[in-house]
C-alpha cells in the first residue's frame, strides 16, 4: 500500500489503512473532529461580531485584505478548523498523545506495524503539531496569500503559538519558519491526507528563511505603520479567542457537543441582571431621586456635601450620555470625598443602557482599594459573588472548594483565568498584563475585555515611564475592542499633552465629564485642610535625629493644644518610618514619665507588616474616641485605599500626587467641622524634607530618574510658588509634567530607547520587546528583586478581643456571630469554616486565632501528595484554596540586592512562590529578624512594597 494514497476523513476522525481504521485523537479520550466542533462552538459564542466587522472594515479601507466579509469570516473560522490538524501526524498520535495510553497506543502501533514503511515513516516525521498545522492552513490559501499577507500570517501565527505564547509576527526568527526536514515531510504528508494542493513554488519555499529575509519580511516591516494598531489588536484578539476556546473545549473532552452547547462560556450582563443592577442602584436613598433638571451651575450657597456629590454625578452623567455616540474614553475628575465610586457606578449603568456593552471591569492599582470598594459595588448593584455575578480577581482573592465537585472547582479556576464574570474587580497588573505580556495564560483575559465598560481608578498610579504607551493602549483598546473607559481620580494627569513622537501629538479627543472641576475642588466643603508653615529640612539617621524628633513633638503639642487628637506622619521609606517610630516612642515615654496624664498611643504601619496586622491597626484607628490622643507613623502605603482620617498630618516631601492623597486622609469626612461646630475648621498639614546622607533625600530612594526630572521637579516649583495651591495649580503641574516628559523624549528620540518605542513595538507585533524588564512596559516597576514571605505566627480572626470563641459554635450560631462582628473580622466566614473542617495532627486554630505555622505545615503535607507535573490541575486547586488564607500571613517586598536584609531573605526556605520565615526568627529584640509590630529589625532601606 502506498501511503500517498491515504485520505483523512474529517467527520470520522480516521484514516483507512488497507481495511484497518486508524483513528485520530485530539485527546486520549476524544476524537479530533469532536474537539474541533466544540472549539468552534465556544469560539463562535465568545467572538464579538461587531468587533470582527470593525476589523474587516478597517483592513478593507487600508487595503490590507482583498476579501469579502463572508470570505474574511470563513477564513477566521477555518483557522479554528485547522488549529490542530497537525495532530493527524502518526508521530504525534503514537509517540506523544497516546504513548502512555496502553490500549489506544497499542492499537495504533499494531496498525502501523502491518506496513513495512512504518518505521521509516515514523523516523522522518515530527510530533510538533502547531507548526505543521500553521503551514497546512497557509498552504490552503496560497493562491490569495500575496493580497492578504498580514491577515493570513497573523492567523497562521495564532495557530503556531496556541500551545506556547503569542509570537512576534514581524520578528525575523519567528516570521520565517526554519523548516527542518521532518517538518517538511509531515507537512507534505498532511497535505496529501487532506487533499490540499500546492504549486511547484510551494508554501515551504515561500517560507524558506533566506527568501523571507529578502522579500516578505522587509515588505511587511515597511508595510506596517508604526502608529497603526488594528493589525496587532486583531492578532491578539483572535489568539486570545482561540486559546480560550481550545482550553474550554479540551476541558470538556468528556462532554458531548450537545452537553457543551448547554454551558455558558460568556458570562455577561444580560437583560435580567442589568435590570437587577439598576433597581438596586436607584433604590439607594441618595440615588433614588436623581433628576437632570436638579442640576445647577451656581453652588456658592450650597452647605450640604451630599448635594455637591449629587451635582457632580448629574453633570458627569449628562455629559457622558450627550457624547457617548461618538466617544469611548471619558475622564472623571472629582475631589476626594466627592462620591467617585457611586458616580462611576451610575456612569457604568449609563453606558450599558446606551451601548451594546455587557460587562463591567473595575481596575484599581492596589489590592486594598479593591477590598475597600468591592462590598460597596456589591451592595449598590445588588450582586452576589456566590452566584457568579461579580468577582474580585487578584492573587489573594478567596476561592474555597469544600464539598464541591471537581467540575465546580475547575470552572472557578477557568472563569478566573478567563475573566468570565459579568462584573469584575481586579488590579491594574492583571488588566494591563493581558495586553502587554505574551504569556499564554495572561492572554486568556484579553478577548473578554471586548464590549466592556472599564473603570480605571487612581490612574496616576500607573508608572510614569510608560504613560505614553499605556495611554495609547487605553485609547486603541477602546477603538478596536468597543470598550468604554472611565478614567478617574482626584488628581488626573494631563495625558492629552503627551506626544507620539517629536512631531506628532496624541490626537485622542477624549471627554472630561466635569466641565469645570474647580467649582467643586475650590468649594469650602471640599477645602478641608491647610498646609502650615514653610517646608523645613532635617538630616535624619541613627546618630542625628534629635532635632527632627523635637520638631515633631512641637507639632504634636500645638495640635493637642488646639483640641486635635489624631496625628498621621508619613515617610518615604520603611527605614525612616521605623527609625522615627523608635525615636519618637522613646521621646514620648520620657514625656509620659514626666507627665502621667499624657496618655498618648503610637503605632507603626508600614508595608513590611502583615496584612492582618495592618487591618487591625486601621480598625483600631476607626474606633478611637475623639478624646483619645493617637499618632500613627506610616509610609506611602497608607495613601490610597485606606479609609482612615486624622486631624493633622506630617508628610516627608513627595510628588504632589502623593501629597494630595495624604491630604485626603486628613479631616476626610469633615469630622473636625462637626466636632468643633465650625464650617471652616481645617485639618493641619506639615511638609518636611528629610535628608539621609551625602545630601540624599529620602524621596531619592522611592522615585525613578524620570520621576525626579518631572514630578518632583514640578512639585518643587508648585510648592515654592504656592504652598496652599489651588486646583488650577494642580492642572498646571500636570501640564508641566507632560511637557517635561515630551522634552526628555524629544531629546532622546534618536539616540536612546524611550517609551514611544513601545508603541511601535506593539503595532509592529514585536511583543517580546514589551516584556523587557528595563525598557518594556511594566505596571510594577521597582527595578529590584521581589520576595513574598510567609510569617509563621498566629493571626487573630477579629481585630479586637471577643469573649466568645467562634470555633465553639455550630454552623448556624457561627454565622449569626460572624455577621454581628463582620466589621471586626480579618478572615471571611468561608475561611473560618474551611479551617475548622480540616483534619490534621496539629492544632490549626485556637481561641479566635489561626495558627499560621500549622496551616502551612498542613498545606506542605498536601503538596507532597501531588505530582505537579502530571496533576497540575490538583496543584492549582490546592494553591487556589489556600491563597486567600495565606494572604493574611504573607508580606510582599521589593528590595535592593546590596541590602543586608537581602541575603537573609534569599536564604529562607522556598515553597511555591513564597519564602518561609520561621517562628524562631520572630521577636522584638535586635537579635530577632522580624517584629510583628514593627517589621524587619534590620531597619533596611526597602524602597517599595507590593
Amino acid at each position: 500500500m502506498d501511503f500517498t494514497d491515504l485520505k483523512y476523513n474529517f467527520e470520522s476522525s480516521s484514516i483507512n489503512l488497507d481495511g484497518d481504521t486508524f483513528f485520530i485523537y485530539a485527546h486520549t479520550n476524544e476524537y479530533l473532529y469532536a474537539h474541533i466542533l466544540k472549539t468552534k462552538h465556544v469560539f463562535n459564542n465568545l467572538i464579538d461580531k461587531s468587533v470582527l466587522k470593525s476589523f474587516y472594515n478597517t483592513f478593507k479601507e487600508n487595503q490590507i485584505i482583498n476579501l469579502s466579509y463572508d470570505e474574511f469570516e470563513d477564513i477566521i473560522f477555518d483557522c479554528i478548523n485547522f488549529h490542530d490538524v497537525g495532530k493527524i501526524s502518526f508521530k504525534f498520535q503514537v509517540e506523544r498523545l497516546n504513548s502512555k495510553d496502553s490500549y489506544v497506543g497499542t492499537i495504533q502501533k499494531n496498525i502501523l506495524n502491518k506496513f513495512d514503511w512504518s518505521d521509516n515513516l515514523m523516523d522522518n516525521l515530527t510530533a510538533d503539531h502547531s507548526l505543521t498545522s500553521a503551514l497546512v492552513f497557509l498552504s490552503k490559501y496560497e493562491d490569495i496569500f500575496d493580497e492578504n499577507k498580514l491577515f493570513l500570517l497573523s492567523l497562521a501565527h495564532v495557530i503556531n503559538g496556541h500551545h506556547t505564547y503569542l509570537k512576534d509576527l514581524l520578528k525575523q526568527s519567528q516570521l520565517s519558519y526554519s523548516i527542518d526536514e521532518k517538518t517538511e515531510n509531515t507537512f507534505r504528508l498532511l497535505s496529501l491526507f487532506l487533499g490540499i494542493k500546492y504549486s511547484e513554488e510551494d508554501i515551504l519555499e515561500k517560507y524558506d528563511l533566506n527568501v523571507m529575509q529578502d522579500n516578505t519580511f522587509e515588505f511587511l516591516n515597511n508595510d506596517v505603520d508604526d502608529l497603526y494598531s488594528p493589525i496587532s489588536f486583531f492578532y491578539m484578539y483572535i489568539y486570545s479567542l482561540l486559546i480560550v476556546s481550545d482550553v474550554f473545549a479540551s476541558d470538556k473532552s468528556n462532554f458531548s457537543l450537545e452537553e457543551v452547547k448547554k454551558l455558558n462560556f460568556n458570562n455577561r450582563i444580560y437583560s435580567n441582571l442589568h435590570q437587577k443592577m439598576k433597581n438596586s442602584f436607584y433604590n439607594i436613598p441618595y440615588n433614588n431621586d436623581l433628576n437632570y433638571s436638579d442640576y445647577m451651575e451656581n453652588l456658592n450657597d450650597v452647605k450640604d456635601i451630599n448635594f455637591l456629590r449629587k451635582q457632580m454625578l448629574l453633570e458627569s452623567s449628562k455629559n457622558l450620555i450627550n457624547q457617548i455616540s461618538n466617544k469611548n474614553v471619558f475622564f472623571l475628575n472629582m475631589p476626594t470625598g466627592g462620591g467617585k465610586t457611586n458616580t462611576s457606578m451610575k456612569l457604568a449603568l449609563d453606558i450599558l443602557e446606551n451601548t451594546t456593552t455587557d460587562r463591567i471591569i473595575y481596575a484599581m492599582p492596589f489590592i486594598n482599594i479593591i477590598e475597600q470598594n468591592f462590598d460597596v459595588i456589591c451592595k449598590s448593584f445588588g450582586l452576589s459573588e456566590d452566584e457568579g455575578e461579580i468577582r474580585k480577581i487578584y492573587s489573594g482573592s478567596e476561592t474555597l472548594f469544600s464539598n464541591k465537585t471537581d467540575d465546580y472547582k475547575n470552572n472557578i479556576l477557568l472563569n478566573d483565568d478567563f475573566f468570565n464574570y459579568p462584573v469584575i474587580c481586579t488590579t491594574f497588573v492583571s488588566l494591563f498584563d493581558s495586553i502587554i505580556k505574551s504569556n499564554k495564560k495572561l492572554k486568556y483575559k484579553l478577548s473578554s475585555l471586548a464590549n466592556s465598560v472599564i473603570i480605571l481608578d487612581e490612574i496616576q498610579s500607573l508608572p510614569l515611564k510608560n504613560w505614553n504607551s499605556l495611554y495609547y493602549i487605553i485609547n486603541e483598546l477602546a477603538q478596536n475592542y468597543n470598550i468604554y473607559f472611565i478614567i478617574m481620580s482626584a488628581t488626573l494627569p494631563d495625558f492629552d499633552k503627551l506626544k507620539l513622537d517629536s512631531n506628532t501629538n496624541f490626537s485622542f479627543s477624549n471627554i472630561s465629564l466635569i466641565n469645570n472641576p474647580s467649582k467643586y475642588y475650590n468649594h469650602y466643603l471640599f477645602n478641608r485642610t491647610e498646609i502650615k508653615d514653610y517646608i523645613k529640612s532635617f538630616e535624619l539617621n541613627e546618630n542625628q535625629n534629635k532635632e527632627f524628633i523635637e520638631y515633631l513633638w512641637s507639632i504634636i503639642q500645638d495640635n493637642f493644644n488646639q483640641g486635635y487628637t489624631k496625628g498621621l506622619m508619613v515617610f518615604n521609606t520603611i527605614k525612616s518610618s521605623r527609625l522615627i517610630f523608635d525615636k519618637l516612642s522613646e521621646f514620648i515615654e520620657e514625656k509620659e514619665f514626666e507627665d502621667d496624664t499624657l496618655d498618648l498611643e503610637i503605632n507603626l504601619l508600614n508595608s513590611s507588616l502583615m496584612p492582618a496586622t495592618k487591618r487591625s491597626i486601621i480598625s483600631k484607628i476607626n474606633n478611637l474616641d475623639d478624646e483619645k490622643k493617637y499618632i500613627l507613623i506610616s509610609t506611602q502605603s497608607v495613601e490610597a485605599g485606606v479609609d482612615v482620617s486624622f486631624d493633622f498630618v506630617v508628610r516627608d516631601f513627595a510628588m504632589i500626587d502623593s501629597i494630595e492623597q495624604i491630604r485626603g486622609r486628613c479631616n476626610r469626612s469633615r469630622e473636625l467641622n462637626k466636632r468643633f461646630d465650625d464650617e471652616y475648621k481645617m485639618g493641619n498639614i506639615y511638609l518636611t524634607k528629610l535628608v539621609h546622607k551625602k545630601n540624599n533625600h529620602f524621596f531619592d530612594y522611592i522615585y525613578s530618574e524620570e520621576e525626579m526630572k518631572t514630578r518632583i521637579k514640578c512639585t518643587d516649583n508648585l510648592l515654592n510658588n504656592s504652598l496652599n495651591y489651588s486646583f488650577s495649580n494642580i492642572n498646571e503641574y500636570y501640564a508641566n509634567v507632560s511637557n517635561l516628559i515630551n522634552c526628555i523624549h524629544d531629546e532622546e528620540e534618536k539616540s536612546h530607547f524611550i517609551d514611544r518605542d513601545n508603541i511601535k513595538y506593539l503595532n509592529k507585533m514585536k511583543f517580546s520587546k514589551l516584556m523587557d524588564k528595563n525598557t518594556g512596559i511594566n505596571i510594577i516597576d521597582t527595578g529590584q528583586d521581589q520576595f513574598s514571605i510567609f510569617i509563621c505566627t498566629d493571626v487573630s480572626i477579629f481585630s479586637e478581643d471577643l469573649e466568645t470563641n467562634i470555633f465553639d459554635l455550630d454552623d448556624e450560631s457561627m454565622e449569626l456571630f460572624y455577621q454581628k462582628n463582620k466589621e471586626k473580622s480579618i478572615f471571611s466566614l468561608n475561611e473560618i469554616k474551611f479551617i475548622k473542617n480540616l483534619e490534621y495532627d496539629e492544632e490549626l486554630y485556637g481561641f479566635n486565632r489561626i495558627h499560621g505555622e500549622s496551616i502551612l505545615n498542613y498545606y506542605t503535607s498536601l503538596l507532597k501528595t501531588i505530582d505537579k507535573k502530571n496533576d497540575y490541575f490538583q496543584f492549582k486547586l490546592l494553591q487556589k484554596e489556600f491563597s486567600s488564607i495565606f494572604y493574611k500571613f504573607i508580606i510582599n517586598i521589593s528590595i535592593n540586592s546590596y541590602e543586608d536584609l537581602y541575603s537573609e531573605i534569599n536564604s529562607l526556605k522556598l515553597i511555591d512562590y513564597f519564602r518561609i520565615l520561621p517562628k524562631d526568627k520572630i521577636g522584638d529584640t535586635e537579635f530577632k529578624f522580624y517584629s510583628l509590630e514593627k517589621g524587619f529589625n534590620y531597619k533596611p532601606t526597602i524602597v517599595n512594597i507590593l
